[in-house]
């Protein structure tokens, strides 16, 4: 399953889990299965997943898998260490793969008695790797795709990417540089800059416009296991136009680019009078004409809008759910039926009981 690609409904997600009965997670260490048994068992299972900025990760422990008369741990649990690959596939005994990353910290625990051990392991995504390299250097490429390509093939990074979707970028003027910046920084500040999406699903690098995949993955109302629902809207954030500026550095001439708001923020004039004419104007150097200071400044004012509405579901685990997709809502209220973009997703699993906890955005009503 992609979660990038995904299309299902909640009645088919009730049909493929057996009405969600049995919540089950299988997770691979290196090649090697823990599959929860009389002899070892997995708990404390929380998957987080982010097509923001910051990288997914997921956090478990292994019990019962400590053997006193041997005074060690199983031969699996022994073999388990930091820099491992991992793959967490969740479901209700028949399980789909949902994040793929390494162990970047394991903690060994005992109780008082000191009989039974626990394993508390913590993972990351590729991300986590692109913090390590710090660089202070001018790449040869003009274009941000390049420079993360050249990225995901410098090591450590390469030996853990499980592929990769990226977007092509305009040229810069001049050649990207790095100042004393990981390269996780660098591609953040790029993706910002541009107004892309960086972030990994399933292993992938993903590096694109941002919510390019229009269709939504499920329409959900009342009747699809939802809890818990939260819906803000902000006008906090809303400014009606956003001018970015630079200089040519060729003969010193001005150069400028404006982008203005539309949607629509409220059922009466509200919406309209509290942005009023507002205006925010920034400066960017090395922009080389308007055209690019235009695209500059619609990525800040899609941001802007980015922050208009969020929205927090709490509802029955759904390996499908995913971030980076849409998802859309119904028959609940006017004001809140409609289409949501989600950028995080939270799976737990503890005590026989699975729930997916995700946050969505709107820009619009």
């Amino acid at each position: 399953m992609d979660l990038l690609s995904v299309t299902t409904s909640y009645s088919s997600l009730e049909k493929k889990y057996n009405s969600f009965k049995a919540p089950t997670v299988e997770i691979t260490v290196a090649g090697n299965k823990l599959v929860s048994s009389s002899k070892m068992s997995i708990r404390n299972l929380c998957i987080d997943l982010t097509s923001e900025y910051e990288a997914s990760g997921c956090s478990f422990s292994i019990v019962n898998t400590y053997e006193p008369s041997k005074s060690n741990f199983s031969d699996k649990a022994n073999k388990i260490g930091v820099g491992d690959k991992v793959e967490v596939a969740i479901g209700y005994i028949r399980t789909e793969s949902v994040f793929k990353g390494y162990i970047n910290s394991v903690r060994y625990l005992f109780n008082k008695s000191g009989r039974i051990g626990e394993i508390c392991i913590e993972c990351m995504d590729v991300k986590g790797l692109m913090m390590k390299n710090r660089r202070m250097e001018f790449f040869t490429q003009k274009r941000a795709d390049g420079v993360l390509n050249e990225i995901l093939s410098a090591s450590p990074v390469s030996s853990y990417v499980d592929g990769k979707d990226i977007d092509s970028c305009d040229e810069d003027e001049i050649a990207l540089r790095s100042n004393m910046q990981t390269d996780y920084e660098i591609m953040t500040e790029q993706a910002s800059k541009i107004g892309y999406e960086f972030f990994v699903s399933q292993g992938k690098v993903i590096f694109r416009k941002k919510e390019k995949v229009t269709s939504p993955i499920m329409t959900m109302n009342p009747g699809c296991g939802i809890f818990d629902l939260r819906l803000d809207y902000s006008a906090q954030q809303l400014v009606k136009k956003i001018e970015v500026r630079s200089v040519d550095a060729e003969n010193g001439k001005l150069i400028k680019g404006e982008a203005t708001l539309n949607g629509t923020f409220s059922k009466g004039s509200g919406g309209s009078k509290v942005v009023g004419s507002s205006k925010q104007v920034f400066f960017e150097p090395g922009l080389k004409d308007a055209a690019e200071a235009k695209k500059r400044a619609e990525a800040r004012i899609k941001a802007v809008l980015d922050t208009f509405g969020s929205l927090e579901i709490t509802c029955i685990g759904m390996p499908e759910i995913g971030p980076g997709r849409f998802i859309k809502l119904e028959r609940i209220a006017e004001n809140i039926n409609g289409k949501y973009y989600i950028t995080s997703v939270r799976h737990t699993m503890g005590d026989g009981e699975f729930l997916t906890t995700f946050r969505a955005r709107r820009s619009s009503l």
